[in-house]
């Protein structure tokens, strides 16, 4: 413990902007410490026509993002991936086959990482800006087309917490196995809830800022969102949703998609016949 502290203090000292965030990321590491390792091309997908792109988030982290333009002769608009949890972060989107799919019906695809996950340095614990930060940057990319939200668990949840912000990006938002709350999702882990609660005790707002049941009542009437979950999820089952839908305003534009089977994220891998379809309609529906 004396060695940690000194090396934050030290940081702090010479201002060095990685040691800068060093608590942050001692904090992450009951949660997502197995995910912390270089991030590597999916294998087996060319990287033939993905550009590289570095996106400013106010989470203070530059964020890793891949971008591939539709061939299409009239895009339908552009398809910003958030990911959920695990090594493969913006990879999940190209090696699923979900990245194919939007670019065969004629969307643009901006994946990114999260700050924390991937190539995307670790700051803070504000994902819901880094949500932000990439419909943004896709609107500026693509002035005049419409922006979308395919995301999915973690992703999920941080693109309903950033709801309420005065310029939300995304006209469309699917989210797949989006957890109700922080506790809700985290009680399957033991040692990350107890700590989670912890945090909770000393810092409620901070909890309750990242809570999609309470973020999803600000959900502005011109957004559509379709939820996705599966009967085959044990870390999101369908009660997860209930919950969502029932939070959400009256009138709010919110549909859902129920899967037999699939496991937690995984509709396209699982019922691809069931999910696809219904995803391509909700994104290309008038």
């Amino acid at each position: 413990m004396g060695e940690l502290a000194g090396r934050a203090w030290q940081g702090l000292a010479t201002g060095m902007p990685v040691a800068r965030w060093f608590w942050h990321r001692q904090l992450k590491k009951p949660f997502f410490g197995r995910f912390m390792k270089p991030w590597r091309w999916p294998l087996d997908v060319p990287s033939e026509g993905w550009e590289r792109l570095r996106i400013a988030s106010a989470s203070r982290s530059t964020l890793a993002a891949v971008l591939k333009r539709t061939t299409a002769g009239a895009p339908r608009g552009v398809v910003v991936c958030a990911h959920p949890m695990g090594l493969a972060a913006k990879g999940f989107w190209l090696r699923n086959g979900h990245a194919d799919a939007l670019l065969a019906a004629g969307f643009h695809v901006l994946a990114f990482d999260f700050n924390g996950f991937g190539e995307s340095p670790s700051t803070n614990f504000d994902w819901p800006a880094d949500s932000l930060a990439a419909g943004r940057h896709a609107r500026q990319l693509f002035p005049g087309l419409p922006v979308h939200a395919l995301t999915a668990s973690f992703g999920a949840m941080h693109a309903l917490n950033a709801l309420g912000a005065a310029d939300y990006p995304y006209d469309r938002i699917v989210a797949e196995g989006c957890a109700s709350s922080l506790p809700a999702f985290w009680k399957h882990y033991p040692f990350a809830h107890a700590v989670l609660r912890l945090g909770s005790a000393v810092s409620p707002e901070g909890e309750r800022r990242l809570r999609p049941e309470l973020s999803i009542t600000r959900l502005p009437a011109h957004v559509r969102l379709l939820l996705v979950h599966s009967r085959g999820d044990r870390w999101t089952p369908i009660d997860h949703g209930d919950r969502l839908a029932a939070a959400a305003p009256k009138g709010a534009r919110v549909e859902r998609l129920t899967l037999a089977r699939a496991d937690h994220t995984h509709g396209m891998r699982d019922e691809r016949a069931v999910y696809w379809p219904a995803v391509h309609d909700f994104l290309t529906a008038a």
